[in-house]
């Protein structure tokens, strides 16, 4: 027994050694540091009536439905082991309203000879949880990285349970499968080249049994409001044909379209202008011409935004739809706002539609600048329209800082010109007495977001003949300090406003249909 007791003893004090550890002083010493452990029997011996329990378990279920939304479906199934409250709450129809599927979901380790341990699709626990959570669904999203296998397999369960849910005599769990969904995303992963590979970008799109799969599957989905599709890269012959079925199955309930490089070449999708109640359409400039617009003109389509990516070809290879088009288009649909932007992490610029009723530009692109070329066509071009204006992200260059090489003037054109301007972003260097100059000539400007990094603390614009002596010396005195030119710029737009830090501006993010 003794040695027992011996053996106990010292297995204690070893694990006691390895929480233990040596550290350097300040003159190089090494010294030992133990670490004691908490006395916890005596915690164990409270009395029951003493101890604090947390409340968790008491939340109202609206609050926990929000909460297991922002979970995975692996995380809501370990939080619905907590207590019986969370695991009610597991079930609840409002968790499941959106089901995101990736290479991991509902999956199980297999080891393949030829390629180690792989993650493959579980078609018993899939077709469990499809007849637990089926009829809740609301929205679906495909995230596939590498196995694009287990996303056809899904999609290819899942419209096998929406037909056994029709059928005469269905099983009462398959009852009203898929009938609630009404939005689906899918973001094709093209890039399939490697980090470290020196070619870059290596473009494969999707096509064969998983198209066919997915067209299966939005057949029999007979009531979407929601269709977006990313970065396909289609064929021309494939792409003429990717929204047969959804055409024959939500003509007149379709509200928002996402379209975004179905084809890396010239290649229009006529199929845009067959939905009637169509509100939001987002599509590549590639993918659309006069003869789509003439089609569109008999919609509702109340914003059309032409996206360009980092998949997109490149701008001076995209031409732009024609001059009479958009004019026809403008006097069949009035309301119709145009929104050009640019998602890029290199240099670009986006493609210019003439004549167009262009509310918003925008980039999300680090490396993009602005050019004077760009400017003056953009003002020649949507003067009488034009709302939206910014880049966003921090830049990835180095602005000159000299008046005569800066974007001041331009801005400052943008805004004379301009005068239905109510959104500007700035990032590039600008003195502080252009901001002023910006904040009194855009008459209906409402929103300004600038770097306090990129502004320098300069009056160097000269005196033009129409400025009183009165607003000079208005200008020069207020151009001294950050602080004279937030209040001066505050009681201008009739709120407190503040210039951004990088932290700040770099989560900026830009409502373009504010006002809509």
């Amino acid at each position: 027994m003794s040695t027992i007791n011996a053996g106990r003893k010292g297995s204690a004090q070893l694990e006691v050694m390895h929480k233990a550890g040596w550290k350097i002083d300040e003159n190089e010493k090494a010294c030992y540091i133990d670490i004691d452990e908490d006395n916890d029997d005596e915690n164990d011996q409270l009395d029951e009536s003493q101890r604090v329990y947390s409340r968790w378990s008491e939340l109202p279920n609206i609050a926990l439905e929000e909460i297991f939304t922002y979970l995975t479906p692996k995380e809501r199934y370990y939080a619905s082991l907590v207590c019986r409250h969370w695991y009610r709450t597991f079930y609840l129809p409002t968790v499941w309203h959106n089901f995101v599927v990736d290479d991991r979901t509902l999956t199980r380790p297999k080891y393949n000879y030829y390629s180690g341990w792989q993650y493959c699709l579980d078609h018993m626990r899939t077709q469990n949880c499809l007849a637990r959570i089926g009829k809740h669904l609301r929205g679906i999203e495909f995230r596939p990285w590498h196995s694009f296998n287990n996303i056809y397999q899904f999609m290819t369960l899942l419209s096998w349970s929406i037909d056994k849910g029709l059928e005469h005599n269905p099983q009462s769990e398959l009852i009203g499968m898929g009938r609630c969904i009404r939005s689906l995303v899918y973001h094709f992963p093209c890039n399939m080249s490697q980090p470290n590979d020196p070619e870059g970008i290596k473009l494969f799109g999707t096509g064969g049994q998983l198209l066919k799969g997915l067209k299966e599957l939005l057949l029999r989905l007979t009531d979407l409001h929601t269709l977006k599709l990313v970065d396909f890269v289609l064929e021309r012959f494939e792409a003429n044909h990717l929204l047969d079925e959804v055409v024959c199955s939500c003509c007149t309930k379709m509200r928002v379209l996402n379209l975004v490089n179905v084809t890396t070449v010239h290649c229009p999708i006529m199929h845009v202008g067959l939905f009637l109640n169509l509100r939001v359409l987002t599509i590549s400039p590639q993918n659309i011409d006069d003869d789509v617009l003439s089609l569109l003109a008999d919609t509702k389509l109340r914003h059309l935004h032409l996206l360009q990516n980092c998949y997109t070809p490149n701008h001076l290879t995209i031409s732009a739809c024609g001059v009479k088009a958009w004019r026809s288009l403008k006097l069949t649909n009035p309301r119709l706002r145009v929104h050009l932007r640019l998602e890029n992490l290199t240099d670009g610029e986006v493609v210019m539609q003439p004549e167009a009723p262009v509310h918003s530009i925008t980039y999300w692109a680090p490396r993009a600048r602005i050019r004077t070329e760009l400017v003056i066509r953009m003002v020649d071009h949507y003067k009488n329209t034009l709302a939206v204006y910014g880049h966003e992200l921090l830049p990835r260059f180095s602005s000159p800082k000299p008046f005569h090489n800066r974007i001041d003037s331009l801005l400052l054109l943008m805004c004379r010109q301009c005068f239905n301007v109510d959104t500007l972003i700035i990032r590039e260097k600008v003195s502080t007495s252009t901001l002023l100059l910006i904040a009194r000539t855009a008459k209906n400007l409402a929103t300004l977001h600038v770097r306090r990094f990129a502004v320098i603390l300069r009056c160097d614009w000269p005196r033009h003949p129409e400025w009183s002596n009165d607003f000079y010396l208005w200008l020069k005195r207020n151009s001294r300090s950050y602080e004279a030119v937030e209040r001066e710029i505050s009681q201008i737009l009739g709120y407190k406003w503040n210039l951004l830090s990088d932290h700040d501006f770099k989560l900026l993010t830009v409502n373009v249909k504010a006002g809509a």
